[in-house]
């Protein structure tokens, strides 16, 4: 799927981690927890915030991840219908491992800083090689939200 212009894939949009009943279970009895002490300490608009949250979490986390076209080219990363140019990107690392393939960039927006991309079936080091020409690597750790939703399995 590459060429000398062009290096494409398609891979889903986040790692998506299936649920048990067990954590929804967990996320309904913190959402109760947080909404009662909310509701005795007077705090009513907490309370539905809470609930409100605790609802869109649950939606959120059965909700299977869009499979998106990905692509490398002189003039940047294209993600579905998103284009980032590498003049806007610091670096880049690939990050990859048992079950875990990640390219991750530095941004320099900055309010979104960290940018993660699935590999999906492409080669990590093919991946890593074409965006050699036109961005610098670092080591980029994995944003701390990022590594908390990882271990709630989220």
């Amino acid at each position: 799927m590459q060429n000398s212009l062009k290096f494409k894939w398609s891979a889903p949009e986040y790692e998506h981690h299936e649920k048990t009943p067990e954590w929804y279970w967990a996320l309904g009895i913190i959402i109760v927890a947080l909404t009662f002490a909310a509701v005795i300490l007077g705090n009513f608009l907490f309370a539905v915030l809470v609930v409100l949250s605790g609802f869109l979490l649950a939606i959120f986390g059965a909700r299977k991840p869009n499979l998106v076209d990905i692509e490398l080219n002189p003039g940047g990363i294209t993600i579905g219908n998103r284009e980032l140019t590498y003049e806007n990107l610091n670096a880049f690392w690939v990050e990859y491992g048992p079950g875990r393939k990640e390219l991750l960039l530095d941004s320099k927006k900055t309010f979104a800083t960290h940018i993660v991309i699935q590999l999906g079936h492409a080669d990590p080091e093919e991946v890593r090689a074409y965006l050699l020409k036109y961005i610098k690597e670092k080591k980029i750790h994995e944003p701390l939200f990022a590594s908390i939703a990882r271990f709630l399995k989220f």
